[in-house]
Protein backbone atom coordinates (compact mmCIF):
# COMPACT_ATOMS: atom_id res chain seq x y z
CA UNK A 1 0.00 0.00 0.00
CA UNK A 2 1.49 3.05 -0.49
CA UNK A 3 0.53 6.19 1.38
CA UNK A 4 1.35 9.60 1.48
CA UNK A 5 1.70 11.99 4.71
CA UNK A 6 0.12 15.31 4.21
CA UNK A 7 -1.85 15.21 7.44
CA UNK A 8 -3.25 19.22 9.37
CA UNK A 9 -2.62 18.67 13.03
CA UNK A 10 -4.48 20.51 15.28
CA UNK A 11 -3.52 20.63 19.14
CA UNK A 12 -6.22 18.89 21.03
CA UNK A 13 -5.87 16.59 23.96
CA UNK A 14 -5.03 13.01 23.34
CA UNK A 15 -7.20 10.26 23.45
CA UNK A 16 -6.66 7.71 26.25
CA UNK A 17 -7.86 4.50 27.78
CA UNK A 18 -9.58 4.03 30.54
CA UNK A 19 -11.82 1.68 32.77
CA UNK A 20 -15.26 1.28 32.13
CA UNK A 21 -18.13 0.99 34.68
CA UNK A 22 -18.59 -2.86 35.23
CA UNK A 23 -21.72 -3.33 33.82
CA UNK A 24 -21.49 -1.33 30.10
CA UNK A 25 -19.86 -2.74 27.31
CA UNK A 26 -16.48 -2.40 25.91
CA UNK A 27 -16.72 0.35 23.58
CA UNK A 28 -14.08 2.59 21.45
CA UNK A 29 -15.61 6.05 22.18
CA UNK A 30 -14.62 9.10 19.62
CA UNK A 31 -16.04 12.54 18.88
CA UNK A 32 -14.28 15.87 17.47
CA UNK A 33 -14.29 19.49 17.96
CA UNK A 34 -16.57 22.55 17.02
CA UNK A 35 -12.61 24.32 16.54
CA UNK A 36 -12.08 21.20 13.93
CA UNK A 37 -14.94 20.74 12.03
CA UNK A 38 -18.24 23.25 12.73
CA UNK A 39 -20.62 21.27 11.28
CA UNK A 40 -22.19 17.99 11.56
CA UNK A 41 -20.39 14.72 9.97
CA UNK A 42 -22.02 12.00 8.03
CA UNK A 43 -19.32 8.91 6.79
CA UNK A 44 -17.90 5.46 8.26
CA UNK A 45 -16.45 5.71 11.21
CA UNK A 46 -13.86 2.78 11.06
CA UNK A 47 -11.50 2.00 14.45
CA UNK A 48 -7.95 0.32 13.49
CA UNK A 49 -5.97 -1.94 15.89
CA UNK A 50 -2.46 -3.19 16.04
CA UNK A 51 -1.50 -5.68 18.80
CA UNK A 52 1.81 -4.62 20.19
CA UNK A 53 3.58 -8.33 18.79
CA UNK A 54 2.14 -7.32 15.03
CA UNK A 55 4.75 -8.37 12.71
CA UNK A 56 4.53 -4.78 11.18
CA UNK A 57 6.82 -2.05 10.50
CA UNK A 58 7.43 -0.02 13.97
CA UNK A 59 7.24 3.27 11.52
CA UNK A 60 3.32 2.60 10.53
CA UNK A 61 0.04 3.43 12.49
CA UNK A 62 -2.84 1.12 13.33
CA UNK A 63 -4.94 3.25 10.46
CA UNK A 64 -2.12 2.31 8.38
CA UNK A 65 -4.12 -1.52 7.35
CA UNK A 66 -4.89 -3.50 5.92
CA UNK A 67 -1.73 -5.48 7.09
CA UNK A 68 -1.99 -8.32 4.25
CA UNK A 69 1.10 -10.22 5.83
CA UNK A 70 0.17 -10.27 9.64
CA UNK A 71 -4.36 -9.00 9.58
CA UNK A 72 -5.27 -6.79 12.47
CA UNK A 73 -8.54 -5.86 13.99
CA UNK A 74 -10.97 -3.10 12.66
CA UNK A 75 -13.91 -1.92 13.53
CA UNK A 76 -16.73 0.29 11.10
CA UNK A 77 -20.02 1.80 11.54
CA UNK A 78 -21.92 4.12 9.39
CA UNK A 79 -22.26 7.25 10.80
CA UNK A 80 -25.60 9.68 9.41
CA UNK A 81 -25.37 12.47 11.62
CA UNK A 82 -22.27 13.43 14.27
CA UNK A 83 -22.40 16.92 15.77
CA UNK A 84 -19.46 18.45 16.84
CA UNK A 85 -19.19 17.87 20.59
CA UNK A 86 -21.22 14.83 20.27
CA UNK A 87 -19.99 11.40 21.10
CA UNK A 88 -20.32 8.15 19.35
CA UNK A 89 -19.02 4.98 20.55
CA UNK A 90 -17.85 2.08 18.73
CA UNK A 91 -19.05 -1.27 20.38
CA UNK A 92 -20.29 -4.72 19.88
CA UNK A 93 -22.64 -3.73 17.48
CA UNK A 94 -19.94 -2.54 14.80
CA UNK A 95 -19.24 -4.65 12.27
CA UNK A 96 -15.66 -6.20 12.89
CA UNK A 97 -12.69 -8.52 12.22
CA UNK A 98 -11.84 -11.05 13.40
CA UNK A 99 -14.63 -11.00 16.06
CA UNK A 100 -16.86 -8.45 17.96
CA UNK A 101 -15.00 -5.91 20.16
CA UNK A 102 -16.87 -7.57 23.16
CA UNK A 103 -15.24 -11.26 21.83
CA UNK A 104 -11.91 -8.84 21.25
CA UNK A 105 -8.81 -11.45 22.65
CA UNK A 106 -6.92 -10.04 25.62
CA UNK A 107 -3.29 -8.06 25.17
CA UNK A 108 -1.56 -4.95 24.70
CA UNK A 109 -3.17 -3.18 21.26
CA UNK A 110 -2.76 0.43 19.77
CA UNK A 111 -6.09 2.36 18.47
CA UNK A 112 -6.72 4.98 16.21
CA UNK A 113 -9.95 6.35 14.78
CA UNK A 114 -10.96 7.97 10.98
CA UNK A 115 -14.05 9.15 10.55
CA UNK A 116 -13.41 8.60 6.59
CA UNK A 117 -16.38 11.37 5.14
CA UNK A 118 -15.40 11.39 1.79
CA UNK A 119 -15.05 8.46 0.26
CA UNK A 120 -13.83 8.40 -2.79
CA UNK A 121 -10.54 6.81 -3.17
CA UNK A 122 -8.82 3.64 -1.26
CA UNK A 123 -7.25 5.64 0.76
CA UNK A 124 -7.94 8.00 3.41
CA UNK A 125 -5.26 9.64 3.82
CA UNK A 126 -5.81 11.11 0.63
CA UNK A 127 -9.24 12.42 1.38
CA UNK A 128 -9.13 16.05 2.35
CA UNK A 129 -11.45 16.37 5.07
CA UNK A 130 -11.18 13.21 6.95
CA UNK A 131 -10.84 13.24 10.38
CA UNK A 132 -8.99 11.14 12.48
CA UNK A 133 -7.32 10.74 15.99
CA UNK A 134 -3.86 9.82 17.90
CA UNK A 135 -2.90 6.63 18.42
CA UNK A 136 -3.91 5.05 22.29
CA UNK A 137 -2.50 2.10 23.89
CA UNK A 138 -4.69 0.54 26.03
CA UNK A 139 -4.54 -3.31 27.18
CA UNK A 140 -7.43 -5.72 27.15
CA UNK A 141 -7.71 -7.93 30.64
CA UNK A 142 -9.78 -11.04 30.50
CA UNK A 143 -13.15 -10.47 31.26
CA UNK A 144 -12.92 -6.78 31.77
CA UNK A 145 -15.11 -4.07 30.16
CA UNK A 146 -12.96 -1.27 28.99
CA UNK A 147 -13.02 1.90 27.23
CA UNK A 148 -11.40 3.69 25.05
CA UNK A 149 -11.41 7.69 24.15
CA UNK A 150 -9.83 7.83 20.48
CA UNK A 151 -11.29 11.73 19.82
CA UNK A 152 -10.58 12.61 16.54
CA UNK A 153 -8.24 15.45 16.56
CA UNK A 154 -6.67 15.64 13.57
CA UNK A 155 -8.17 16.50 9.52
CA UNK A 156 -6.55 15.37 6.17
CA UNK A 157 -5.14 18.56 4.42
CA UNK A 158 -5.58 19.49 0.92
CA UNK A 159 -2.99 17.90 -1.05
CA UNK A 160 -0.44 21.28 -1.98
CA UNK A 161 2.39 19.03 -3.63
CA UNK A 162 4.89 21.17 -5.01
CA UNK A 163 6.54 19.61 -8.25
CA UNK A 164 10.39 18.60 -8.53
CA UNK A 165 11.98 19.48 -11.17
CA UNK A 166 11.54 18.05 -13.98
CA UNK A 167 8.65 16.10 -12.47
CA UNK A 168 5.37 18.35 -13.35
CA UNK A 169 1.66 17.22 -12.06
CA UNK A 170 -0.96 17.27 -15.08
CA UNK A 171 -5.31 17.57 -14.26
CA UNK A 172 -7.91 17.62 -17.23
CA UNK A 173 -11.75 17.44 -16.42
CA UNK A 174 -13.23 13.96 -17.72
CA UNK A 175 -16.87 14.47 -19.25
CA UNK A 176 -17.11 11.08 -20.09
CA UNK A 177 -16.59 10.39 -16.07
CA UNK A 178 -18.38 13.01 -14.92
CA UNK A 179 -21.74 12.20 -16.68
CA UNK A 180 -21.48 8.86 -15.88
CA UNK A 181 -20.59 9.83 -11.90
CA UNK A 182 -23.33 13.04 -11.66
CA UNK A 183 -20.08 14.66 -9.79
CA UNK A 184 -16.98 16.43 -11.27
CA UNK A 185 -14.30 13.59 -12.43
CA UNK A 186 -10.72 14.61 -12.54
CA UNK A 187 -8.06 12.85 -14.79
CA UNK A 188 -4.71 13.08 -13.13
CA UNK A 189 -0.92 12.70 -14.25
CA UNK A 190 2.44 13.00 -13.06
CA UNK A 191 4.95 14.02 -15.69
CA UNK A 192 8.24 12.99 -15.46
CA UNK A 193 10.33 14.88 -18.44
CA UNK A 194 13.33 13.46 -20.53
CA UNK A 195 17.01 14.06 -19.13
CA UNK A 196 18.66 16.40 -20.88
CA UNK A 197 14.45 18.17 -21.93
CA UNK A 198 15.32 19.73 -25.55
CA UNK A 199 11.62 21.69 -26.25
CA UNK A 200 12.27 21.33 -29.60
CA UNK A 201 12.31 17.97 -29.86
CA UNK A 202 9.43 15.55 -29.88
CA UNK A 203 9.23 12.84 -27.40
CA UNK A 204 7.42 9.32 -26.91
CA UNK A 205 5.69 8.48 -23.78
CA UNK A 206 5.96 5.55 -22.05
CA UNK A 207 2.49 5.53 -19.69
CA UNK A 208 3.34 4.04 -16.18
CA UNK A 209 -0.12 2.67 -14.27
CA UNK A 210 0.58 1.91 -10.60
CA UNK A 211 -0.42 -1.08 -8.73
CA UNK A 212 -3.42 -1.35 -6.13
CA UNK A 213 -2.73 1.89 -3.69
CA UNK A 214 -0.68 3.69 -6.26
CA UNK A 215 -1.91 7.35 -7.95
CA UNK A 216 0.03 9.67 -10.04
CA UNK A 217 1.96 10.96 -7.55
CA UNK A 218 4.50 6.94 -8.11
CA UNK A 219 5.80 9.06 -9.89
CA UNK A 220 7.86 11.17 -7.63
CA UNK A 221 9.40 7.57 -6.67
CA UNK A 222 10.23 6.39 -10.10
CA UNK A 223 12.31 9.80 -10.22
CA UNK A 224 14.00 9.47 -6.98
CA UNK A 225 14.54 6.05 -7.29
CA UNK A 226 17.44 7.11 -10.29
CA UNK A 227 19.13 4.40 -11.60
CA UNK A 228 17.55 1.53 -9.75
CA UNK A 229 14.20 2.04 -12.00
CA UNK A 230 13.58 0.19 -14.47
CA UNK A 231 12.22 3.49 -16.43
CA UNK A 232 16.04 5.02 -16.31
CA UNK A 233 19.22 5.12 -18.02
CA UNK A 234 19.26 5.61 -21.90
CA UNK A 235 15.51 4.73 -22.22
CA UNK A 236 15.08 8.36 -20.05
CA UNK A 237 16.65 10.90 -22.64
CA UNK A 238 14.54 9.46 -25.24
CA UNK A 239 10.84 9.43 -23.75
CA UNK A 240 8.17 11.31 -21.33
CA UNK A 241 7.47 8.79 -18.10
CA UNK A 242 4.06 9.71 -17.26
CA UNK A 243 2.42 7.93 -14.16
CA UNK A 244 -1.38 7.81 -14.50
CA UNK A 245 -3.74 8.06 -11.83
CA UNK A 246 -6.43 4.59 -11.88
CA UNK A 247 -8.08 5.52 -8.23
CA UNK A 248 -11.91 5.73 -7.74
CA UNK A 249 -14.32 5.61 -5.02
CA UNK A 250 -14.27 1.67 -5.51
CA UNK A 251 -10.27 2.01 -5.80
CA UNK A 252 -8.35 0.60 -8.60
CA UNK A 253 -10.26 0.76 -12.11
CA UNK A 254 -8.24 -1.12 -14.15
CA UNK A 255 -8.69 1.18 -16.68
CA UNK A 256 -11.19 -0.77 -17.86
CA UNK A 257 -14.54 0.36 -18.77
CA UNK A 258 -17.15 -0.72 -16.36
CA UNK A 259 -20.77 -0.75 -14.94
CA UNK A 260 -19.53 0.52 -11.05
CA UNK A 261 -16.65 2.96 -12.28
CA UNK A 262 -17.73 4.41 -15.87
CA UNK A 263 -15.65 4.19 -18.72
CA UNK A 264 -12.19 4.43 -18.10
CA UNK A 265 -9.90 3.28 -20.56
CA UNK A 266 -12.21 5.48 -22.81
CA UNK A 267 -11.85 8.50 -20.78
CA UNK A 268 -7.96 7.94 -20.40
CA UNK A 269 -7.83 7.36 -24.45
CA UNK A 270 -10.07 9.98 -25.36
CA UNK A 271 -9.02 12.51 -22.96
CA UNK A 272 -6.34 12.61 -21.12
CA UNK A 273 -4.17 11.39 -23.83
CA UNK A 274 -4.73 13.53 -26.26
CA UNK A 275 -4.87 16.29 -23.49
CA UNK A 276 -1.35 15.57 -22.52
CA UNK A 277 -0.14 15.79 -26.37
CA UNK A 278 -1.76 18.68 -26.76
CA UNK A 279 0.35 20.52 -24.12
CA UNK A 280 3.51 18.10 -23.82
CA UNK A 281 5.47 17.88 -27.16
CA UNK A 282 4.47 14.21 -27.55
CA UNK A 283 4.23 11.93 -30.80
CA UNK A 284 1.29 11.39 -31.48
CA UNK A 285 1.55 7.91 -32.90
CA UNK A 286 0.44 4.23 -31.31
CA UNK A 287 4.19 3.71 -32.56
CA UNK A 288 5.36 6.35 -30.02
CA UNK A 289 3.04 5.08 -26.51
CA UNK A 290 3.97 2.56 -24.47
CA UNK A 291 1.90 1.18 -21.37
CA UNK A 292 3.31 -1.13 -18.58
CA UNK A 293 2.93 -1.96 -14.93
CA UNK A 294 3.05 -4.37 -12.39
CA UNK A 295 0.13 -5.59 -10.19
CA UNK A 296 -3.31 -4.09 -10.72
CA UNK A 297 -1.08 -1.95 -13.09
CA UNK A 298 0.19 -5.23 -14.72
CA UNK A 299 -3.69 -6.10 -15.46
CA UNK A 300 -4.50 -2.63 -16.72
CA UNK A 301 -1.71 -2.83 -19.20
CA UNK A 302 -2.78 -6.21 -20.94
CA UNK A 303 -6.41 -4.94 -21.14
CA UNK A 304 -5.34 -1.63 -22.89
CA UNK A 305 -3.20 -2.72 -25.27
CA UNK A 306 -5.97 -5.81 -25.92
CA UNK A 307 -8.79 -3.07 -26.47
CA UNK A 308 -6.84 -0.21 -27.98
CA UNK A 309 -3.58 -1.44 -30.10
CA UNK A 310 -4.69 1.68 -32.30
CA UNK A 311 -3.58 3.79 -28.65
CA UNK A 312 -0.83 1.38 -27.26
CA UNK A 313 1.60 -0.22 -30.07
CA UNK A 314 3.65 -2.13 -26.93
CA UNK A 315 3.11 -3.16 -23.31
CA UNK A 316 5.29 -4.02 -21.03
CA UNK A 317 3.22 -6.24 -18.07
CA UNK A 318 4.57 -7.21 -14.64
CA UNK A 319 2.87 -9.50 -12.14
CA UNK A 320 -0.98 -8.98 -13.68
CA UNK A 321 -3.82 -9.40 -11.86
CA UNK A 322 -5.48 -12.53 -12.65
CA UNK A 323 -5.58 -13.05 -16.63
CA UNK A 324 -7.99 -16.28 -16.22
CA UNK A 325 -10.56 -17.03 -13.74
CA UNK A 326 -10.22 -20.52 -13.60
CA UNK A 327 -6.99 -19.42 -11.31
CA UNK A 328 -8.39 -15.89 -9.61
CA UNK A 329 -5.89 -16.39 -7.27
CA UNK A 330 -6.36 -19.67 -6.24
CA UNK A 331 -10.26 -19.74 -6.51
CA UNK A 332 -12.01 -21.39 -9.83
CA UNK A 333 -14.63 -19.25 -10.59
CA UNK A 334 -16.55 -21.56 -12.94
CA UNK A 335 -16.14 -24.77 -10.65
CA UNK A 336 -16.05 -23.94 -7.56
CA UNK A 337 -19.45 -23.16 -5.36
CA UNK A 338 -17.69 -21.30 -2.56
CA UNK A 339 -15.31 -17.94 -2.30
CA UNK A 340 -13.32 -18.82 0.79
CA UNK A 341 -13.02 -23.08 0.80
CA UNK A 342 -11.44 -26.27 -1.66
CA UNK A 343 -13.36 -29.04 -2.09
CA UNK A 344 -12.49 -29.97 1.19
CA UNK A 345 -13.65 -27.24 2.80
CA UNK A 346 -9.90 -25.93 3.59
CA UNK A 347 -9.97 -22.04 4.14
CA UNK A 348 -8.33 -21.05 0.69
CA UNK A 349 -4.98 -18.59 0.72
CA UNK A 350 -4.77 -15.36 -0.22
CA UNK A 351 -1.38 -14.00 0.35
CA UNK A 352 1.16 -17.18 0.62
CA UNK A 353 4.82 -17.00 0.94
CA UNK A 354 7.06 -19.97 1.47
CA UNK A 355 4.23 -22.76 2.20
CA UNK A 356 3.47 -20.34 4.92
CA UNK A 357 -0.40 -19.07 4.72
CA UNK A 358 -0.23 -15.05 5.87
CA UNK A 359 -3.47 -14.52 5.56
CA UNK A 360 -6.77 -16.16 4.06
CA UNK A 361 -8.88 -15.12 1.33
CA UNK A 362 -11.85 -15.49 4.03
CA UNK A 363 -9.81 -13.04 6.42
CA UNK A 364 -8.97 -10.41 4.01
CA UNK A 365 -12.69 -9.89 2.66
CA UNK A 366 -13.88 -9.97 6.27
CA UNK A 367 -11.56 -7.16 7.31
CA UNK A 368 -12.73 -5.25 3.86
CA UNK A 369 -16.55 -5.90 4.95
CA UNK A 370 -15.94 -4.03 8.18
CA UNK A 371 -13.82 -1.54 6.25
CA UNK A 372 -16.76 -1.01 4.17
CA UNK A 373 -19.91 -3.13 3.58
CA UNK A 374 -21.94 -3.73 0.43
CA UNK A 375 -18.38 -4.26 -1.60
CA UNK A 376 -17.79 0.07 -0.67
CA UNK A 377 -14.71 -0.66 1.02
CA UNK A 378 -12.20 0.55 -2.13
CA UNK A 379 -10.09 -2.42 -1.51
CA UNK A 380 -8.71 -5.15 -3.61
CA UNK A 381 -11.38 -7.55 -3.65
CA UNK A 382 -13.99 -4.80 -3.90
CA UNK A 383 -12.19 -3.25 -6.40
CA UNK A 384 -12.52 -6.48 -8.90
CA UNK A 385 -16.02 -6.62 -7.84
CA UNK A 386 -16.36 -2.94 -9.03
CA UNK A 387 -14.54 -3.78 -12.38
CA UNK A 388 -15.78 -7.55 -12.83
CA UNK A 389 -19.51 -7.22 -11.71
CA UNK A 390 -22.53 -5.66 -12.75
CA UNK A 391 -24.38 -2.96 -10.57
CA UNK A 392 -26.69 -3.84 -7.86
CA UNK A 393 -29.59 -1.82 -6.75
CA UNK A 394 -28.49 -0.02 -3.77
CA UNK A 395 -25.69 0.92 -6.39
CA UNK A 396 -23.03 -1.15 -5.39
CA UNK A 397 -20.83 -3.11 -7.00
CA UNK A 398 -23.16 -6.72 -7.21
CA UNK A 399 -21.86 -9.38 -4.43
CA UNK A 400 -19.97 -12.29 -6.18
CA UNK A 401 -20.22 -14.12 -3.28
CA UNK A 402 -21.87 -13.82 0.27
CA UNK A 403 -18.80 -12.02 2.33
CA UNK A 404 -20.09 -14.21 5.07
CA UNK A 405 -20.69 -17.59 4.11
CA UNK A 406 -18.62 -17.46 0.75
CA UNK A 407 -21.41 -19.19 -1.64
CA UNK A 408 -20.90 -17.83 -4.96
CA UNK A 409 -23.50 -16.44 -6.76
CA UNK A 410 -22.98 -18.04 -10.81
CA UNK A 411 -25.47 -15.22 -12.29
CA UNK A 412 -22.64 -12.94 -11.33
CA UNK A 413 -19.47 -14.97 -12.66
CA UNK A 414 -20.75 -14.88 -16.08
CA UNK A 415 -20.41 -11.15 -16.03
CA UNK A 416 -17.18 -11.63 -14.96
CA UNK A 417 -16.27 -13.58 -18.35
CA UNK A 418 -16.21 -10.43 -20.57
CA UNK A 419 -13.26 -9.43 -18.27
CA UNK A 420 -11.54 -12.88 -17.94
CA UNK A 421 -8.50 -12.33 -20.70
CA UNK A 422 -7.79 -15.66 -21.52
CA UNK A 423 -11.86 -16.45 -22.04
CA UNK A 424 -11.47 -13.42 -24.14
CA UNK A 425 -8.96 -14.93 -26.22
CA UNK A 426 -10.23 -18.52 -26.28
CA UNK A 427 -13.15 -17.06 -27.96
CA UNK A 428 -11.82 -14.58 -30.28
CA UNK A 429 -8.29 -16.06 -31.30
CA UNK A 430 -8.24 -14.23 -34.14
CA UNK A 431 -8.47 -10.86 -32.71
CA UNK A 432 -6.38 -11.20 -29.56
CA UNK A 433 -3.66 -13.48 -30.42
CA UNK A 434 -2.00 -11.68 -32.78
CA UNK A 435 -2.19 -8.53 -30.44
CA UNK A 436 -0.59 -10.79 -27.71
CA UNK A 437 2.04 -11.98 -30.70
CA UNK A 438 2.89 -9.09 -31.94
CA UNK A 439 2.11 -6.12 -28.98
CA UNK A 440 3.02 -7.48 -25.53
CA UNK A 441 5.10 -8.77 -22.91
CA UNK A 442 4.75 -9.99 -19.23
CA UNK A 443 6.96 -11.19 -16.78
CA UNK A 444 5.86 -12.95 -13.61
CA UNK A 445 7.28 -14.59 -10.47
CA UNK A 446 7.34 -18.23 -10.59
CA UNK A 447 6.54 -17.47 -6.71
CA UNK A 448 4.31 -15.28 -6.78
CA UNK A 449 2.57 -15.28 -2.88
CA UNK A 450 -0.85 -14.07 -4.51
CA UNK A 451 -0.58 -17.08 -6.91
CA UNK A 452 -0.95 -15.03 -10.07
CA UNK A 453 1.76 -16.94 -12.32
CA UNK A 454 -1.01 -19.60 -12.24
CA UNK A 455 -3.44 -17.27 -14.59
CA UNK A 456 -0.28 -16.26 -16.46
CA UNK A 457 0.49 -19.88 -17.22
CA UNK A 458 -2.32 -20.75 -18.60
CA UNK A 459 -2.69 -18.06 -21.05
CA UNK A 460 0.83 -19.52 -22.37
CA UNK A 461 -0.48 -22.52 -22.48
CA UNK A 462 -3.72 -21.00 -24.82
CA UNK A 463 -1.05 -19.51 -26.95
CA UNK A 464 1.01 -21.70 -27.76
CA UNK A 465 -2.42 -24.34 -28.04
CA UNK A 466 -3.44 -21.69 -30.25
CA UNK A 467 -0.41 -21.12 -32.39
CA UNK A 468 1.49 -18.14 -31.23
CA UNK A 469 3.98 -19.29 -28.43
CA UNK A 470 5.01 -16.06 -26.30
CA UNK A 471 8.67 -17.14 -26.31
CA UNK A 472 10.21 -14.39 -27.79
CA UNK A 473 11.65 -16.03 -30.65
CA UNK A 474 9.52 -15.76 -33.46
CA UNK A 475 7.76 -12.37 -32.36
CA UNK A 476 7.58 -9.89 -30.02
CA UNK A 477 5.66 -11.20 -27.94
CA UNK A 478 7.12 -13.05 -24.32
CA UNK A 479 5.47 -14.56 -21.49
CA UNK A 480 8.68 -14.77 -18.69
CA UNK A 481 7.70 -17.02 -15.61
CA UNK A 482 11.02 -16.24 -13.25
CA UNK A 483 11.51 -19.36 -10.97
CA UNK A 484 11.90 -18.78 -6.93
CA UNK A 485 10.79 -14.95 -7.18
CA UNK A 486 7.97 -13.00 -5.57
CA UNK A 487 5.57 -10.42 -6.60
CA UNK A 488 8.05 -8.04 -5.43
CA UNK A 489 11.41 -9.91 -6.07
CA UNK A 490 10.65 -10.98 -9.49
CA UNK A 491 11.32 -6.75 -9.86
CA UNK A 492 14.85 -7.57 -8.84
CA UNK A 493 15.30 -10.05 -11.10
CA UNK A 494 17.79 -9.52 -14.52
CA UNK A 495 15.12 -10.48 -16.24
CA UNK A 496 12.66 -7.87 -15.10
CA UNK A 497 15.31 -4.83 -14.73
CA UNK A 498 15.82 -5.05 -18.56
CA UNK A 499 12.51 -3.90 -19.10
CA UNK A 500 13.58 -0.58 -19.89
CA UNK A 501 16.25 -1.58 -22.42
CA UNK A 502 13.59 -3.57 -24.10
CA UNK A 503 10.82 -0.40 -24.28
CA UNK A 504 14.12 1.39 -26.00
CA UNK A 505 14.57 -0.95 -28.31
CA UNK A 506 11.22 -1.09 -29.28
CA UNK A 507 11.00 2.96 -29.66
CA UNK A 508 14.61 2.77 -31.95
CA UNK A 509 12.80 0.34 -34.11
CA UNK A 510 9.89 2.80 -34.43
CA UNK A 511 12.36 5.42 -35.51
CA UNK A 512 11.64 7.79 -32.32
CA UNK A 513 14.86 6.89 -30.09
CA UNK A 514 18.42 7.59 -31.23
CA UNK A 515 21.22 5.01 -31.65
Amino acid sequence: MIRRNHLAVLLVPLGIATSAPADSPPAFITRFDATLRNQPAQGRLLIFLLKDNAKVSPRQTPADGPFLDNPQPIYGLDIAHLAPDETCAVSRDAAGFPVPVDQLPEGRYRAQAVLDLNQTNSDWQREPGNLYSEVVSFTKSADEPFTVQLPLTKAVAHDEDAAAPGLEWFETDSKLLTDFRSRRVTLRAGVLFPEHYDAARRYAAVYLVPGFGGDHYVARMVQRMGQMSPYAGELRRHAFIITLDPESENGHTLFADSENNGPCGRALVEELIPALEQKYPLIPEASARIVTGHSSGGWSTVWLALQYPGTFAHAFAGAPDPLDFHAFQKINLYRQPNFYTDEQGNDLPSNERNGVVLMTIRQENLWEEARGPNNSSGQQWDSWQAVFGPRNARGHPAALFDPFTGVIDPKIVEHYRRYDVNHLLTENPDRFAPIFANNIRIIVGGADEWNLNAAVELVRENLANIGHPMNGSTSFGRITIVPDTTHGTVMMSPEYRTMGQQILEVLRQAGHAGP
